[in-house]
């Protein structure tokens, strides 16, 4: 049985975006589960259900991939799951094939908190 998980797993390779949006969870009181490899938050997925998933298009893996991975796990599928991208029709059209929100690149507060339902 897979442990809940009360924050946001958060994919990327980017230290900046990274501390970007563990400072705008932090002013929330939301834990962040951060991993660079895809991989590894794979088989950190094994064990725990985290309550929203965020992808950086930039990651070792083509993060569409790994989003269509994690839509395939029964447990998962609740999980809103979101990629974010540069502006771009084709990226925003894999985005809905793969059933994933789309988020735009620059990342704002707002963005976050909306993808997280809490407003901004």
């Amino acid at each position: 049985m897979a442990a809940e998980y009360p924050g946001l797993l958060f994919l990327s390779r980017n230290e900046a975006l990274r501390a970007y949006v563990d400072l705008v969870l932090l002013e929330r009181g939301i834990p962040m589960r951060h991993f660079d490899l895809a991989r590894e938050a794979l088989f950190w997925l094994w064990e725990h259900t985290p309550r929203h998933i965020l992808l950086d298009e930039d990651l070792d893996l083509d993060p569409f991939a790994v989003a269509s991975r994690i839509r395939h796990v029964r447990r998962l599928k609740p999980v809103p799951v979101a990629v974010l991208i540069s502006p771009s029709e084709k990226y925003r059209t894999t985005a809905e094939v793969v059933r994933v929100l789309p988020i735009e690149k620059p990342l704002t507060r707002e963005k976050l908190l909306g993808f997280l339902a809490l407003g901004g």
